[in-house]
């Protein structure tokens, strides 16, 4: 009888295999030892090609169902200090129509690192939270806080970089739509944690910046003005590209703050149940 090695390492049985697990089976398996490795993981593009046909491992829905990670309930800084620590408000209730099930077969790559992840499990915000709606609003851009998050600025050389490293599009502008990107909860943590350091380190209010802000770009954050750096550490102009942190293309800055940002088309757009 044939082992289970002698198989996988004909490359149909594989694929048809791989067709049956998630891409963190496949990696598991790959790791059980050096002859699994050298099947499975040890050529790049077949490993990619089997994540192509891999089923979705459910973990975005459990953590969602679950509270967990960035799907928190009440976070310490929502709850009246002092005895007792009663909540500013009661979180509403997922009450919308929810597979409860991870549709594992009906999976399409994640955008950033091309595992597969399906409806259920891709990240989306679990709730309209509030107050001031921390994560759920629609585009990167549209803070309800005003402040100016999920953008991010580059000098002349690097910005012309970005730019040609960018995938062919059908525009030019940044168009995300947190409601129907296609991305897996760990790509969406790793997104999220890399937009903060930027704004945490990369930029300074008017009350930390002691030289004149307008030398180069500087955008409006809350009720201040915020100076912006390039990653590389120079001063970004003043006429520069603004970019989306998500997608890295450019925003129309004639337009890019018309939408409301407390408008969100899954939560405010009225269901018509009539039809069958």
């Amino acid at each position: 009888m044939s082992s289970l090695l002698s198989l996988l390492s004909q490359y149909n049985i594989l694929t048809k295999t791989a067709e049956y697990l998630s891409t963190l089976d496949l990696l598991h398996l790959g790791l059980a030892n050096s002859s699994f490795h050298a099947i499975i993981l040890h050529s790049t593009p077949i490993f990619n090609r089997l994540k192509l046909t891999a089923l979705c491992d459910g973990t975005g829905l459990t953590a969602r169902q679950n509270f967990q990670g960035i799907y928190y309930a009440l976070r310490p800084q929502d709850f009246v200090m002092g005895k007792g620590r009663k909540a500013h408000y009661d979180e509403e209730l997922e009450v919308r129509v929810w597979n409860i099930k991870c549709d594992a077969a009906n999976a399409l790559p994640c955008l950033s690192c091309g595992i597969n992840v399906c409806e259920e499990c891709r990240y989306v915000p679990r709730v309209r939270d509030a107050p001031l709606y921390r994560s759920s609003y629609r585009r990167p851009q549209n803070d309800p806080a005003m402040m100016s998050r999920n953008v991010i600025c580059y000098c002349p050389a690097c910005d012309g970089g970005v730019e040609a490293g960018l995938p062919l599009s059908l525009s030019k502008y940044c168009d995300c739509d947190q409601y129907t990107r296609w991305i897996c909860l760990v790509c969406k943590v790793k997104e999220a944690k890399i937009n903060w350091l930027y704004y945490e380190n990369l930029t300074k209010g008017n009350w930390a910046w002691d030289q004149d802000l307008e030398d180069g770009m500087c955008l409006d954050d809350h009720v201040d003005r915020r100076a912006f750096w390039c990653p590389c550490g120079k001063r970004p102009p003043r006429n520069g590209n603004v970019r989306c942190a998500w997608c890295r293309k450019r925003h129309d800055l004639d337009t890019w703050k018309d939408e409301d940002p407390y408008y969100i088309p899954a939560f405010d757009e009225e269901l018509d149940f009539s039809a069958g």
